[in-house]
């Protein structure tokens, strides 16, 4: 007797292409994981993005705030020790200008800012321990949680005729 080709086979028995059901469906959960993790990754990814954002408008909110300070006369600097609240920061003087009125919009809105001042004498050790009488400005940018995204720290010294 003659060996059989596979086209004289039974059906059952011959050699079939494509996938079982099975297959199909492990592919689709194993593709679904991945798709998963990559949409975790890229979530991820944008929530750091927008805390570097707004981490650096805090920082230049706190920038502007201690420039502002030392352009005003030492001796009235105490009045603007002052918190703004969340959405409330107040932008730098126009061209010139010395009073500020105008509140800062857009992503500047989420933020807040907390203004000290505290008399502090300054020592330099690296000047032979000379010591200079001033004031310490501390500027802290928060949000609306409280986390604080920016603290600058600043010390100007008591100039003569102020």
């Amino acid at each position: 007797m003659a060996p059989r080709n596979s086209s004289q086979l039974p059906t059952p028995l011959r050699h079939q292409r494509g996938f079982t059901l099975i297959e199909a469906l492990m592919a689709t959960v194993v593709l679904s994981m991945v798709a998963a993790a990559g949409a975790i990754g890229i979530g991820a990814a944008s929530a750091a993005q927008e805390e570097a954002r707004i981490a650096q408008l805090a920082a230049q909110a706190a920038e502007q705030q201690v420039d502002y300070l030392f352009e005003q006369p030492y001796a009235g600097m105490s009045t603007h020790a002052v918190v703004e609240p969340v959405g409330q920061i107040k932008a730098p003087p126009a061209g010139g200008g010395v009073t500020r009125s105008t509140v800062l919009g857009g992503d500047w809105s989420r933020l807040g800012r907390r203004t000290t001042l505290a008399d502090e004498p300054f020592t330099f050790s690296q000047y032979g321990g000379v010591t200079f009488q001033g004031t310490r400005i501390t500027v802290e940018v928060f949000g609306p949680d409280g986390t604080v995204y920016a603290s600058v720290r600043r010390h100007r010294t008591l100039e003569d005729g102020s």
